[in-house]
């Protein structure tokens, strides 16, 4: 036989009575597909592995919120206390609360420091080249204006003050305008 042609009508009768599409039970597709899951040749599912525990998601939600709430705690806490202990260093063991002679001695300090630093930087300015040497130039003028700044502040009427500061902003207004680029000077 080497095709539906070479059926009797009987043949072809039964043949055609044949039903064309059979359904399968139900519970045939869950059997075929454990059957596969045992043996490895099927994924078994995240929640079918947990033992059909459905908790899973919840769990993992809580389980990121806390991680994260840990790390943003910490990282808070270090800039906190980094912040603190980088201005203590910056302060040297002045307080806010200290007396007005231990914030004058600071100042003194902090004072002879500044002009020893440029002393220094006088000397060593025949050895760095031109961009180094504006630059410290330039940090010293800004510690030199900040200070400036504080003591009108301090006395609003000390003519010094006031001559210091003003011969800064002619010098930056003859200058033009400031670079775009921000340094960030610490002393």
């Amino acid at each position: 036989m080497s095709g539906s042609d070479d059926l009797t009508p009987i043949e072809r009768q039964g043949y055609d009575a044949l039903p064309r599409e059979r359904a399968p039970r139900a519970e045939l597709e869950s059997r075929v597909v454990a059957a596969l899951q045992r043996r490895g040749l099927l994924a078994i599912p995240l929640a079918a592995a947990a033992g059909g525990r459905r908790h899973l998601a919840p769990w993992l939600v809580g389980a990121v919120a806390a991680a994260l709430a840990v790390f943003a705690g910490g990282f808070a806490a270090g800039q906190y206390f980094g912040l603190r202990s980088g201005a203590a260093a910056a302060l040297s063991g002045v307080q806010a609360s200290g007396s007005a002679a231990q914030v004058a001695a600071h100042v003194e300090r902090a004072g002879t420091m500044y002009v020893a630093a440029l002393v220094a930087l006088n000397q060593l300015s025949d050895s760095a080249d031109a961009p180094t040497r504006a630059k410290a130039r330039q940090a010293a003028l800004t510690a030199l204006g900040a200070a400036a700044e504080e003591v009108a502040h301090l006395a609003p009427n000390d003519p010094l003050a006031a001559a210091v500061l003003r011969g800064l902003n002619e010098r930056s207004q003859s200058q033009g305008p400031a670079p775009s680029s921000r340094s960030v000077v610490w002393f």
